[in-house]
């Protein structure tokens, strides 16, 4: 654990936070503007066992940073408690004395940590293809979940070190570069200006690696929308599989091009190999949807697809359930048909 750097909270130290009454236990990490504390709920001054949480305190200069701080408490209260989904719980926002402005975000505690910090442990005996199967399958459904809401909800930074393990669940984190501002049609930047100020919200909010070749040349005017979480789903499988993402060593360029190389080991199926050569297609119209991607995901897995296959776009969040289907017939396809997008 990091030592924890000058300014955090101390440990045992209480605060409210909104309907909550939490103790600070320890801290554990940092981020951009952010310190990361693990706490306890305290009911009439007693603490709640078995039920850690994770309290996140950034500090913003202005009203327009905390406009973005609040952007992300919107999504996560938007979003609900979902299995795959790092639950929130409460906030609360005030004055620093010295300027600025301090937002506290409550929010579950997941045990078993980043799936970073699991890869790292297994340099030596890596992901084997069931457990990057697991791990792929419960990201596909939360951003399922956020793609059948309505709005859709863009995640935008799809990676690894947002990815955390809790019980036998991997759950998506980090809100913060989510959107539902998607660009199609007349909706694509036209003039410079616009096109310079898009560039820069991207540069601000998602990570380069797993950026799709659509945001990297805006002037191609192609549009933004759930297709580049499809590709960063790519991404991410294939870093699962080989422990670097597809284009670490070739830059942008090779992004641009979808060019990338499969190493020759770890082996692993054509099939799993397919899928997310499937997703790392450079016209995003050519990349499945993420109803394609479970689909395909749960048959190599030889369990049924948890999700329904919805061919609306806008559906409400609140009608979408995870439920078996009843038919428990699998698709006997080995990858993903690009003519179904």
């Amino acid at each position: 654990m990091p030592p924890a750097p000058q300014g955090t909270i101390l440990p045992g130290t209480t605060i409210q936070l909104g309907r909550f009454t939490v103790v600070i236990d320890r801290y554990i990490a940092e981020g951009g503007f952010a310190h990361v504390y693990v706490g306890s709920i305290l009911n009439n001054g007693v603490i709640v066992p078995g039920y850690p949480v994770v309290i996140k305190r950034i500090a913003v200069a202005d009203k327009e940073r905390l406009a973005v701080v609040n952007s992300e408490i919107e999504t996560m209260k938007r979003l609900g408690k979902h299995k795959n989904i790092v639950e929130y719980m409460d906030s609360c926002m005030g004055k620093l004395e010295h300027g600025g402005y301090e937002v506290l975000i409550l929010m579950e505690y997941c045990g078993g940590g980043p799936v970073i910090d699991l890869m790292n442990r297994r340099l030596q005996h890596r992901l084997t293809e069931p457990e990057i199967l697991k791990i792929f399958s419960n990201v596909c459904e939360a951003v399922a979940y956020l793609h059948y809401c309505d709005p859709p909800i863009l995640h935008r930074d799809i990676k690894v070190e947002n990815i955390l393990l809790s019980n036998n669940d991997y759950k998506l984190c980090d809100f913060g570069s989510a959107t539902t501002n998607i660009l199609r049609g007349d909706n694509i930047p036209r003039n410079v200006k616009d096109i310079q100020l898009l560039e820069e919200e991207i540069n601000n909010h998602t990570t380069l690696q797993y950026r799709a070749p659509e945001m990297l040349d805006l002037y191609m005017r192609k549009g933004i929308d759930e297709k580049i979480d499809i590709w960063a789903l790519g991404v991410l499988l294939y870093k699962l599989c080989y422990y670097t993402t597809p284009f670490e060593e070739q830059g942008q360029l090779a992004i641009l091009n979808a060019r990338y190389t499969i190493p020759d080991h770890p082996v692993f199926s054509p099939a799993l190999i397919g899928l997310f050569q499937s997703m790392l297609k450079e016209d995003p119209r050519q990349r499945p949807n993420i109803y394609q991607v479970m689909k395909m995901t749960s048959t190599l897995r030889g369990l049924p697809c948890p999700i329904q296959n919805v061919s609306c776009r806008h559906i409400s969040a609140s009608l979408f359930r995870y439920r078996m289907p009843t038919s428990t017939t699998t698709d006997s396809r080995s990858y993903i048909d690009p003519s179904l997008v």
